[in-house]
């Protein structure tokens, strides 16, 4: 449930670090031993996953993640300084439908009946995580607040 959340975050606003927080955690699956459990790779194919990964790399790196990227981006120099300041004062954000395929598997995975959560699934429903949890969740709520994730907005106390 997590990642479709910070999906729908991400699509209100597409930050890069949030992008590189979901694409990590659970894309890649690098996620911290300590919220095994609470927190997992999603489960989509490997075909899709590494599709996935790429474009967000790519797209974080055609925007480049530091002024010194972006002047890097622009040849350098005096003219990769005016380039990257030019780009600065425009759009330096993220197509808000880069994991668009991700979540789409995922909606497809939770709607299906055969899967043993699909049928008792709400979208709109209210989900407390199980009280064996409560450590990891803190653990949790701050390497959200470290991506620039909101927490609370999030829903996660």
């Amino acid at each position: 449930m997590h990642i479709f959340i910070l999906v729908e975050a991400f699509r209100q606003s597409p930050a890069k670090r949030h992008a590189i927080f979901i694409n990590e955690w659970f894309i890649k699956g690098n996620v911290p031993s300590e919220l095994d459990g609470l927190v997992t790779q999603v489960n989509i194919s490997s075909k899709l996953s590494q599709g996935v990964s790429e474009s967000v790399n790519s797209a974080v790196s055609a925007v480049g993640r530091t002024f010194s990227d972006k002047m890097a981006n622009h040849g350098g120099g005096f003219g990769g300084f005016i380039g990257a300041l030019r780009q600065k004062a425009g759009d330096t954000g993220l197509d808000a439908d880069l994991f668009k395929s991700a979540q789409a598997d995922m909606v497809k995975m939770l709607a299906d009946p055969n899967n043993g959560f699909g049928s008792t699934y709400q979208k709109d429903g209210i989900y407390l995580p199980n009280p064996t949890f409560s450590k990891q969740l803190i653990l949790f709520r701050k390497a959200l607040a470290s991506a620039g994730f909101d927490p609370k907005e999030l829903g996660l106390y």
